[in-house]
């Protein structure tokens, strides 16, 4: 199956620490993801490479486990759905955030990649799916910013000013 890759950009108008230190708190996702009501650790280990996570998501009754296969302590972190409950055409799907120095401010990008699991999917996803996680990401990156700048928890209800995410794809 062919693999989708969306990239979204955000100026954080924190230093890059600071940013990092939210990004790091890797049970928490759901205070920065609208469409996460609830996120917890399940393993022992909290941080770094091999980490893992679980998700209930707003719709649909849906729900992840994550882990993290990637971490480059400042920087990166990049996660792995390694199983999805009630999310129908997804197979595989990873989110890489990364932080870099702005000034006084950092840019947050997030990485999204995916694949379908057949053909029919993959038609709804150029149909559908695609618009639908664009949507998606680009609220992940606003509600980071709103999260992380004023300390407010997001959800799905929270209004957020998507005209400042950047679309690099």
């Amino acid at each position: 199956m062919r693999s989708t890759q969306m990239i979204r950009e955000i100026q954080i108008k924190l230093p890059g620490q600071a940013v990092w230190d939210k990004l790091a708190d890797f049970g928490n996702i759901c205070h920065g993801h609208p469409a996460v009501s609830k996120s917890f650790i399940t393993s022992d280990q909290k941080t770094g490479v091999g980490a893992t996570r679980h998700c209930d998501f707003t719709m649909l009754g849906a729900s992840a486990e994550e882990r993290v296969i990637e971490w480059d302590e400042g920087k990166t972190i990049t996660i792995e759905v390694y199983e999805l409950n009630k999310m129908p055409g997804i197979d595989k799907l990873s989110l890489a955030l990364s932080v870099a120095p702005a000034g006084e401010s950092s840019v947050l990008r997030g990485t999204m990649t995916y694949t379908m699991k057949n053909v029919l999917f993959d038609i709804m996803n150029s149909l559908v799916m695609k618009r639908m996680n664009s949507q998606l990401l680009d609220g992940i990156m606003a509600g980071h910013k709103k999260y992380m700048e004023t300390g407010e928890i997001v959800n799905e209800k929270t209004p957020l000013d998507l005209s400042q995410v950047v679309r690099v794809d």
